[in-house]
């Protein structure tokens, strides 16, 4: 990435005009591309992880256990397969009573509401086929980072399947100018399969998506039961495949 267009981005992305993000995506197997050498498991420093129910995320706010950017969605940890269109769960990482990284994980629909960089109104819509999961909100206190924790999180929740809910592929999305976050999936074994471009205000936006179909065709599609998600389908404007 070139340095002057970050730069040329970030002031851009502060109209509140513009917002790139970056798309990746994991399989449920074993990576051989991670560092596991740094990644953290549990019990190592008294460190744990668990789901995080709605009213124990409740009390966590109200005790300051938790950072503030949790977010205020419901978290759903009934930890079974027959999971529905919309649902998602907390997952975190615990040094005794508090939480020092988390992420969230859903399923079915995902609003753009809930997947923006820096502009709300620009964000992306995700609707996931019964297959695929999406992370997202991830966070670690800034006093716990370079430890791995998020990269331990990610591979419990796609690889060990820690919410039990047999899913294969998983998606994520960061800002396009994050690349300590991109790092830390990549890690974990997720690949960067494209930008996603939003632009404008209002009903006057238009939005550049990548082409799963073509850019996963090796992976994603090779089964032809297994269909790609759709990226900001309900976004107002123009949209164009690339």
């Amino acid at each position: 990435m070139s340095a002057t267009l970050a730069t040329l981005y970030r002031a851009i992305r502060r109209l509140h005009v513009m917002d790139v993000t970056c798309l990746l995506h994991a399989t449920s197997e074993p990576s051989n591309g991670g560092d596991d050498a740094r990644i953290v498991h549990a019990g190592s420093d008294g460190l744990s992880f668990r789901a995080i129910g709605e009213d124990e995320l409740q009390q966590l706010r109200r005790e300051s256990l938790i950072d503030s950017t949790v977010g205020t969605g419901i978290a759903h940890t009934n930890r079974t397969t027959d999971h529905g269109s919309g649902d998602q769960w907390l997952y975190g990482v615990w040094k005794q009573d508090c939480v020092i990284a988390f992420v969230w994980a859903a399923t079915g629909y995902i609003p753009a509401s809930e997947n923006y960089s820096r502009s709300v109104h620009l964000g992306s819509s995700l609707t996931m086929p019964p297959h695929c999961g999406f992370l997202f909100n991830a966070w670690t206190d800034p006093e716990h980072r370079g430890r791995g924790l998020m990269a331990a999180l990610l591979r419990k929740l796609t690889v060990e399947d820690a919410l039990n809910l047999n899913l294969h592929d998983w998606f994520a999305t960061t800002d396009w100018t994050n690349i300590a976050s991109q790092r830390t999936f990549q890690k974990s074994g997720f690949e960067r399969v494209g930008r996603l471009y939003r632009l404008g205000r209002g009903r006057m936006q238009a939005s550049l998506v990548p082409d799963l179909e073509r850019r996963m065709k090796a992976t994603l599609l090779l089964d032809a039961a297994r269909q790609k998600p759709r990226i900001a389908s309900d976004a107002p404007g123009l949209r164009w495949s690339l």
